[in-house]
């Protein structure tokens, strides 16, 4: 028996008001792209209300993507205008650099930005193809995806100056293929590692991965560092070849074989470049579920035979058994075991592990110094530096799980202390290790104390700035199960908050790299490996001391500021 709609206009029980509803009235709208372009601006809009350092970083992060787009629109204008060889060479090797830095970038510092989290859209009948289509929009419209616009620009507007019409109609279809490979790559890699990350099956793949990576970066960086420091510029233009032929660098060179009237060639690289925003949306679409919206990988059981361990010391790694059990050990293997488990700090400990070896690898193969390369105690400080900011937003990483401490009362300077010793438990051994192989391959074994004392010694300055950093500019990470994710209007946050931990304790740590890169001998070096491993652990504690008394006094404001907004 059919039941007439209510006279009075009210909505019946169990939903709103939509135009469906209601007796004789027209279908709902579908969702479309402009839908999740409006919401990530309302979103991005609601999140930096109210929240003046946000601002503040958000404006300053948008006058270097400002700075950034004047610049890439100037460096392709004159690429692109410009006759003979050196144009289309700057042509090949900007466009790779900008597509390998949307590729690694987002892994390696940034993260992506997932305001508009696809979990939030589980429950709605909203099809594949709509929610990648509208995430893609909303990509397109954050300040990396504009600045790059921006610079891409300049490749069409310098093909229709140096070479008519015809070749700045490719050169734009060029620089749209090209942005959406740069957005859908970063997208589908991150996507991917996301889902990989959840399982600890992973620890294998992340060794695979850094041994490709530090075995490959290397040769490149010596092969470039040849070229530029002989001016052979019959093999860059060899290599800029191979380039425009991959989809690194073929949607930007296309204008080139419109311009010299090979069109078969200039649809050619379009194609090549088609094909590749088709395959990573294929690839995109197959993992934003398992990545966004799954859940981890069970756990498999660790007792042995023959060994009995307790329920409680089976939680502790065999390493930490043996002292006594206190609140400083027990944070300890907690942090222990949640950087090898948890996806978002083992996404950050992969990544600072990967720019631990790729870091030293490359300065020490560049001509900065002589033929040399740069010395080896400056080429690990860069390493050192880094490593320790991932605990910039230690308390972010916790969430809302960071009110258990509160409610125990655990003491700043022992929760602080704890975490470093965790991470650095992790560092420590990898940067050792790297600094050891890399003076042996190349020849300066020499260096080798005076390099490693610069290495504690940047770890422990590099730890006690982000405990600083942790308690003064908290932030919350998005509830999203994506470990590369970072919230609206704060996409450039995570990587800036390093730069500024960094460029903190890169000057502190100066008057020891000076007297490193100076010294000769093992003597002198034995004297700075010391001299590192005094002044790193005095960092540690000084920062961790003035940064636990805060923790003290703003521990509840902390937690709120790391505790989502749902």
């Amino acid at each position: 028996m059919a039941v007439a709609a209510p006279s009075d206009g009210n909505p019946p029980a169990g939903g709103p008001a939509t135009p469906d509803t209601r007796a004789g009235g027209p279908a709902a709208r579908p969702v479309r792209a402009l839908h999740f372009v409006r919401l990530k601006l309302r979103l991005t809009g609601n999140g930096l209300r109210g929240q003046t350092w946000r601002m503040v970083l958000f404006v300053v992060g948008v006058l270097v993507a400002v700075g950034s787009a004047v610049g890439g629109f100037a460096l392709f204008t004159g690429a692109a205008a410009a006759d003979g060889r050196i144009g289309p060479l700057v042509v090949a090797f900007a466009g790779a650099a900008l597509t390998l830095g949307w590729l690694l970038l987002p892994m390696l510092f940034f993260g992506v930005d997932e305001t508009i989290d696809p979990a939030r859209f589980a429950l709605l009948p909203i099809p594949r193809g709509t929610l990648l289509r509208g995430m893609l929009a909303a990509a397109c419209v954050g300040v990396p995806a504009v600045a790059s616009a921006l610079a891409l620009l300049g490749l069409v507007a310098g093909a229709g100056i140096g070479h008519g019409a015809a070749a700045a109609g490719v050169a734009f279809a060029g620089a749209v293929l090209g942005l959406l490979t740069c957005v859908l790559g970063s997208r589908a890699l991150t996507s991917a590692f996301a889902s990989m990350l959840r399982s600890r099956r992973v620890r294998d793949l992340a060794a695979i991965l850094l041994a490709v990576l530090a075995s490959s970066v290397g040769p490149l960086q010596l092969a470039a560092s040849s070229l530029i420091s002989h001016g052979d510029l019959d093999r860059a233009v060899r290599i800029a070849r191979v380039l425009a032929w991959t989809p690194l660098a073929a949607p930007y060179t296309a204008y080139l074989d419109a311009a010299a009237g090979r069109w078969g060639y200039a649809l050619a690289r379009l194609a090549i470049a088609a094909a590749t925003v088709a395959a990573l949306a294929l690839w995109w679409g197959a993992t934003i579920e398992s990545a966004m919206i799954g859940v981890a990988s069970g756990g498999r059981s660790s007792a042995r035979a023959g060994r009995t361990v307790g329920v409680v010391a089976a939680l502790v790694p065999a390493a930490l058994r043996r002292p006594r059990a206190g609140r400083f050990g027990g944070i300890v293997a907690r942090e222990w075991r949640y950087w090898w488990r948890d996806p978002r700090r083992r996404a950050s400990l992969l990544s600072m592990t990967i720019a631990g070896v790729v870091v030293p690898v490359a300065l020490r193969a560049g001509p900065s110094v002589g033929h040399g390369g740069t010395p080896l105690p400056l080429a690990v400080a860069f390493s050192a530096l880094l490593a320790a900011m991932v605990l910039a937003n230690q308390f972010g990483l916790d969430a809302s799980a960071y009110a258990l401490h509160l409610l125990v009362g655990v003491p700043g300077r022992v929760e602080l202390r704890a975490r470093a010793v965790a991470l650095l438990a992790f560092m420590v051994p990898v940067l050792v290790l790297v600094t050891v192989v890399i003076a042996v391959l190349t020849g300066v074994p020499g260096q080798l104390p005076a390099a490693l004392g610069t290495v504690l010694g940047a770890l422990g300055i590099s730890a006690g700035a982000a405990a600083l950093l942790s308690v003064l500019a908290p932030y919350a990470f998005p509830d999203s199960t994506n470990p590369f994710a970072v919230g609206g209007g704060t996409s450039g946050l995570r990587g800036m908050l390093a730069l500024a931990g960094s460029l903190a304790s890169g000057v502190l740590v100066a008057p020891l790299l000076l007297v490193a890169v100076f010294t000769r001998g093992p003597v002198a070096g034995s004297g700075v490996l010391a001299a590192g491993l005094v002044w790193g652990g005095a960092g540690l504690l000084a920062g961790t001391r003035l940064a636990g008394d805060i923790l003290d006094q703003r521990g509840p404001e902390i937690l709120a500021a790391v505790t989502p907004r749902r």
